[in-house]
């Protein structure tokens, strides 16, 4: 796991691995779809899609943890997270 004190340069290599995960995923599920003789183009096209909305909507919650981690004072930000606040 990588110090949240460096600079931001160095958290580059995560970040990249997180997006080519995302991008493997994604174009695992369409090859499936395609290698189904069954299935046609148009077939494809929404669970790719649907695959497409899932990865953004992971994009856009990891992003927010780690914009409000960030936020938090450097003594806080190693702190394990609780879950929700009741």
């Amino acid at each position: 796991m990588t110090s949240n004190t460096g600079p931001k340069g160095s958290r580059r290599t995560p970040r990249l691995l997180f997006a080519g995960l995302l991008v493997v995923g994604l174009l695992m599920l369409v090859a499936r779809t395609v290698a189904r003789p069954d299935v046609g183009f148009g077939e494809m096209v929404f669970p790719a899609l649907g695959g497409l909305a899932i990865a953004a909507a992971i994009v856009v919650i990891v992003r927010r943890d780690r914009s409000e981690r960030d936020a938090l004072p450097p003594q806080e930000r190693g702190r394990q997270d609780q879950g929700m606040p009741r």
